[in-house]
């Protein structure tokens, strides 16, 4: 599980990406509880990859660092079965995007989907 100064550490990354991205409260709202944002602005796309890198998710090139990725949904989809949250990671990972944002958007809403479904 998650420590408390994790969860803090967490909390303020996904504060600092809203703030620098000028997200709208009902949005950030949905954002940080996992639930899905109607007809997402490029803010709001961009959300995820903020927090992915400052968490160290995303390379620099915005490569996504796979074992860092797993290390991560681990923490947040404990209950779900290791094996089973990597095949869904890697299925969610095979996402075709033009940019790092909507790359990033449509992984977290496929494994989100893929965790709740």
């Amino acid at each position: 599980g998650q420590t408390a100064a994790e969860v803090a550490a967490y909390k303020q990354m996904q504060q600092a990406c809203i703030k620098e991205l000028n997200i709208a409260a009902s949005d950030a709202n949905l954002l940080t509880t996992d639930k899905e944002v109607a007809n997402p602005s490029e803010s709001v796309k961009c959300y995820h990859s903020c927090v992915y890198k400052k968490l160290g998710l995303l390379g620099d090139d915005n490569k996504p660092n796979n074992d860092k990725i797993l290390k991560f949904a681990q923490i947040r989809f404990s209950s779900l079965p290791a094996d089973k949250l990597k095949a869904l990671l890697t299925s969610c990972g095979t996402t075709k995007s033009a940019t790092t944002c909507d790359f990033v958007f449509n992984y977290e809403k496929c494994v989100v989907k893929g965790f709740n479904g």
